[in-house]
């Protein structure tokens, strides 16, 4: 039987985590990657690591080797006992002072380990927010506007928010992609300036594979409900969403067969040796 995360603990380099260090951390620049981890495996493992090493040597000057990544992310599974997990690694430098001189930068690497997550189940209601991540394409760790969009769509009375740029595109939710269904079954994928998440990666590799209709192409908030039906996806997996701003999409929520079809076939990768 496998060993579940019950709570939130923070490790590095297999350790708990210094009260020390942790201060030294503060600064709010670092880059992340958040996965769901069972039985010791990732799905999409490759692309985290790639990911984590191209934003470090944007953020910090260097390329983290892909070997410390996993030995560090294992060292934290086996120092806390579990094999299931949502696990989000953050990436920060303790010499704050070198990151602003404009130097290379060591790095630590900060492991939480939280209990898993799934995806939601029912559908989702989303309110719009104009909103552009700074340095879009990088999963950094300034995520107090994101955590507020979703906020403030709660306390409206929608399950999440949904960003839109300043020319009325969608680009991506609070923390997770989005597709739409248009209707021929294609999926569209909204253009713009998003975080291209590992599971909409995977999920766009797969559909290539198969052969199956998919394009990327900007989306109008207002055309949002001319399409079929519309989903998210992030590390906990795909959802359906049923509305924008209280407008259904054209047919009931759902998400499509072949796309739950890829993402069960991604292989989880272990973490260990």
């Amino acid at each position: 039987m496998n060993r579940s995360a019950s709570n939130t603990r923070l490790w590095i380099d297999g350790r708990p985590a210094d009260v020390a260090l942790l201060s030294a951390l503060q600064a709010n620049y670092g880059h992340l990657s958040t996965m769901q981890v069972r039985g010791g495996a990732v799905q999409g493992l490759g692309r985290h690591l790639a990911r984590l090493q191209a934003a470090n040597l944007e953020l910090f000057g260097h390329v983290l080797p892909a070997a410390r990544i996993r030995r560090e992310l294992a060292a934290a599974l086996n120092a806390a006992g579990i094999d299931d997990a949502t696990l989000r690694v953050s990436v920060a430098a303790p010499d704050f002072a070198a990151v602003e001189r404009g130097d290379a930068a060591d790095v630590v690497l900060l492991v939480a380990l939280s209990p898993p997550r799934a995806a939601p189940v029912a559908p989702q209601r989303l309110q719009s927010c104009r909103y552009v991540r700074p340095l879009a394409h990088l999963k950094h760790l300034a995520t107090l506007p994101l955590l507020h969009a979703r906020r403030a769509a709660r306390a409206a009375g929608f399950d999440d928010a949904l960003l839109v740029d300043p020319a009325d595109h969608v680009t991506e939710g609070a923390l997770w992609n989005l597709g739409f269904v248009d209707s021929e079954g294609g999926i569209v994928w909204p253009d713009g300036d998003a975080l291209r998440g590992v599971t909409e990666g995977l999920l766009r590799a797969g559909l290539e594979a198969a052969g199956l209709a998919q394009r990327v192409s900007p989306v109008r908030l207002e055309a949002c409900p001319t399409f079929r039906s519309a989903f998210a996806c992030n590390s906990s997996g795909l959802w359906p969403l049923a509305s924008v701003d209280g407008r259904a999409f054209a047919n009931d929520p759902g998400v499509p067969a072949a796309l739950q079809a890829i993402l069960a076939a991604v292989p989880w990768d272990p973490l260990g040796p």
